[in-house]
């Protein structure tokens, strides 16, 4: 099912007044409206974030009970230890404070729990190595704790105090720790503080909370100075954690950006000149959430966190130029299992045939915990449905271990608590969540269908075909001008709560079409409208085939290009709407490359398809063919034959001609490949005779194998034909009583009795001619896929 995307303006309606009140921007005006920013006072606070005067940290009640109880062990050279988590957040956290005890004489070490044997928070194995081993009297969670009742209860026993910085939701019961900073805890902070300012602080990353922490004891021990080495990693944890950039968030990482284009922290300048952002003085937080971020969370999610955590705390040139090679190293595989996830759970969720589903609910025990839910996130995008993805956990093999997405309307959070009895621990919110199950309690296919269920009773007027996409306004050519871009500036940081301003623009009259890039997947195109000419570029896209002259919609962010010291606006494309693109209608210009006449080059093939970047499919119907090319884990993972034809597809490879013009204009439209390859590596014909045989043989293994079980899908795919001709078939040896069958499903039936029946008395069947006619077409089809000429080709799927 291809999701509609519908686009929505929420164009707010803006007077004069306003208008003027924005430097006389209309485009500025609205976008300022569309985000609460309705008066001058409110303008001048966001347009000039670097100006805010930052929150007191004094607001958290415990803050002078921590501060003393951390003075106290600094006096008394006590063991300090740092407790943090594994993603970007965590470890900034860990770092900026880190970094600042260490500032001020403490004896100071850290602790970052590992993705695939701790998960999140604290665990009483660890707290004994931290309490026996290392002698800790103190220890200090960051980014974790509010939950950990038990273990905070655990380390008291001991003599060890906690203090907790976090940011997460708190449970009704809190736990007994020395002190608690966190701004959604019940009772953390002054009572008399505005409602802006409380929701400010609700917003913060836990970054952000034990940056408070780090500011009141810089403070105290006369060293603020330091707060602008600390904020660069500030700024990294808030955009790596996703939340809010509006308020204080926003405040933090202008800041952060400013110091780090400055020049401010080692390891950081290093990892920019790693990421390829030869000019860091136009570093955004767009630069830091794709570029900086996924590095420093690929150390948690598939190595050791403290990687990371190293180029963080590190002066040293030789830990630092190691570290940035291991993170990009890191980084690069991350991003290619994610695309071999992404496309193991797409090929498994399509061959499930579940598109009338409205969750996709998967389990490989071999995928990698670390990043199932960067996976998850993926199949939400494309399919619009709530994601499961679930795989083996590392250590204890009985646990299974999910990461969910949802989308809007779904609270997954809500969707879990249905079931929480079968888990050994969840949590989560409304958009992601995770959990585990012992499977020695409750088996997968088991979760799988009460999971289903209460999805469907709680979906009924959920859409799934289509999704919003909410734009800021609509503009006319006229309105992008270079000020206006320029103007644009003045909104970033960018970030989840100030997403970059996104417009859409209707009626542009199609001047230059053109595919770019090595692998031909990134999409040039010159619109017109009203007389001005627009370039828009679109990234990682398949061919749109839009003819000259196309009247087409786009939805896109401007940005400035500079090239050879030439400035100019390019559109850089969401999405784009025409009603020319139809696959249907353009069938013709889809590229079809001929290698039908090539011999020995199925091991070339094998290779290419090792290469290649784009979305790829094989149709295979011959069972002796799809034996070939087993010796290839790509070219197995990627094939497929007509019960179960892949949708969303770039490539299209044949490997051998399908059996009708029917089941090849279905495998042209379902996959939508705009390049089709021609390839013919099983010439033979099919023969009636050798086909019964051959049905004789796999009937009678099926008795003696499967208890007399078959599978109208299997035969299909073992005898190269189509399910038509398999039943006809089976329906025929029925008519000579060669056997008896019971349905038990729509695809499998029960052989009854077997009973061997001479050729010739089959022959004498009504329906042998049918189906050796049927055979006949199949063979006829064939003959033209392999004799005819490429435009012969085209003319039959125009």
């Amino acid at each position: 099912m291809k999701v509609k995307k519908t686009w929505v303006s929420k164009e707010a309606v803006v007077s004069k007044e306003f208008i003027d009140m924005c430097s006389s921007d209309r485009v500025l005006a609205v976008l300022l409206k569309n985000r609460g920013i309705d008066t001058k006072e409110k303008i001048d606070a966001f347009l000039n974030p670097l100006k805010r005067k930052l929150i007191s940290p004094d607001v958290f009640l415990d803050m002078t009970k921590a501060v003393e109880r951390i003075k106290n062990a600094i006096d008394l050279q006590e063991n300090i230890i740092v407790y943090g988590d594994f993603d970007a957040d965590g470890i900034t956290s860990t770092a900026i404070l880190y970094l600042t005890l260490q500032k001020i004489g403490a004896k100071v070490d850290y602790y970052l729990p590992d993705r695939a044997t701790e998960s999140h928070g604290l665990n009483t194995k660890a707290l004994v190595n931290l309490i026996a081993k290392r002698k800790s009297k103190l220890i200090i969670t960051v980014d974790c704790g509010i939950s950990n009742c038990q273990e905070v209860k655990f380390a008291k026993g001991f003599n060890a105090d906690v203090i907790i910085t976090d940011h997460h939701e708190a449970q009704e019961e809190l736990p007994d720790a020395f002190a608690i900073l966190n701004p959604k805890a019940p009772d953390s902070l002054n009572p008399n503080l505005s409602f802006e300012e409380i929701q400010s602080l609700g917003y913060l990353a836990g970054v952000g909370v034990v940056f408070k922490l780090c500011c009141k004891l810089l403070e105290s021990y006369n060293c603020e100075d330091f707060v602008h080495e600390i904020l660069p990693l500030v700024a990294i944890g808030t955009v790596g954690d996703v939340v809010e950039l509006i308020g204080e968030n926003r405040s933090l990482v202008a800041m952060g950006i400013e110091l780090i284009k400055s020049g401010r922290h080692k390891g950081v300048q290093k990892l920019i000149e790693a990421i390829g952002l030869s000019d860091k003085k136009s570093l955004t937080s767009e630069n830091i959430a794709f570029g900086i971020v996924p590095r420093i969370n690929a150390s948690g999610r598939l190595d050791s966190p403290l990687i990371a955590l190293n180029l963080l705390v590190s002066a040293d040139e030789e830990v630092l130029n190691e570290t940035i090679k291991k993170l990009n190293d890191l980084n690069a595989f991350r991003q290619q299992l994610c695309d071999d996830t992404f496309k193991q759970a797409q090929l498994m969720y399509e061959k499930e045939k579940s598109s009338n589903k409205k969750s996709i609910v998967l389990f490989n025990q071999d995928w990698h915990v670390g990043i199932i839910g960067i996976v998850a996130s993926k199949l939400v995008e494309t399919y619009n449905k709530p994601v499961f993805l679930m795989t083996k956990d590392a250590i204890n093999k009985n646990i299974i271990r999910c990461s969910c997405r949802s989308i809007i309307g779904i609270n997954i959070f809500d969707i879990l608590s249905n079931h929480k009895e079968l888990f050994a621990g969840f949590g989560g919110h409304k958009m992601a969540a995770g959990f585990s199950f012992d499977e020695n309690i409750v088996k997968f296919d088991e979760f799988k269908t009460a999971l289903n269920k209460t999805i469907d009773e709680n979906t009924k007027e959920v859409d799934f075909s289509c999704v919003n996409v909410f734009a800021d306004m609509v503009v006319e050519a006229s309105e992008i001008t270079n000020e206006t871009v320029e103007c644009l500036s003045k909104l970033q940081p960018f970030g989840n709560g100030n997403e970059a301003p996104l417009f859409i623009m209707n009626n542009l009259s199609l001047k230059e079409y053109r595919m770019m890039g090595q692998e031909s997947n990134h999409l040039r195109l010159l619109g017109s409208q009203n007389g001005l000419t627009v370039e828009c570029v679109k990234w990682n896209t398949p061919d749109f085939n839009l003819p000259d002259g196309a009247i087409f919609d786009i939805l896109f962010v401007p940005q400035m290009n500079e090239f050879n010291g030439t400035k100019k606006i390019q559109y850089l494309l969401s999405d784009i709407h025409s009603e020319l693109i139809n696959q249907e209608k353009y069938l013709s210009e889809i590229k079809i490359l001929d290698h039908r006449n090539k011999k020995d080059i199925l091991n070339q093939v094998i290779d290419f398809l090792g290469s290649t970047k784009k979305k790829t499919c094989i149709y295979i119907q011959n069972p002796k063919l799809r034996k070939q090319v087993e010796k290839s884990d790509i070219a197995t993972q990627i094939a497929f034959s007509l019960d179960d034809i892949p949708v969303e597809k770039e490539q299209l490879m044949l490997f051998e001609a399908p059996i009708s013009k029917e089941s090849f204009m279905s495998i042209i439209k379902t996959t939508g490949a705009s390049i089709i390859h021609l390839f013919n590596f099983l010439p033979d014909s099919q023969n009636i005779d050798s086909l019964i045989s051959n049905l004789s043989g796999m009937l009678k293994y099926s008795v003696n194998n499967f208890e007399g079980k078959i599978s109208v899908n299997r035969l299909e795919k073992a005898l190269g034909v189509d399910s038509e001709t398999v039943l006809n078939m089976l329906s025929m040896f029925d008519e000579v009583e060669m056997i008896e069958l019971d349905q038990i499903s729509n695809d499998e039936y029960l052989i009854k009795s077997l009973n061997p029946v001479e050729l010739s008395k089959i022959k004498q069947s009504s329906l042998y001619s049918l189906i050796d006619d049927q055979i006949q077409e199949i063979n006829k089809f064939k003959d033209f896929y392999i004799n005819s000429d490429v435009n012969e080709i085209k003319e039959i799927l125009s």
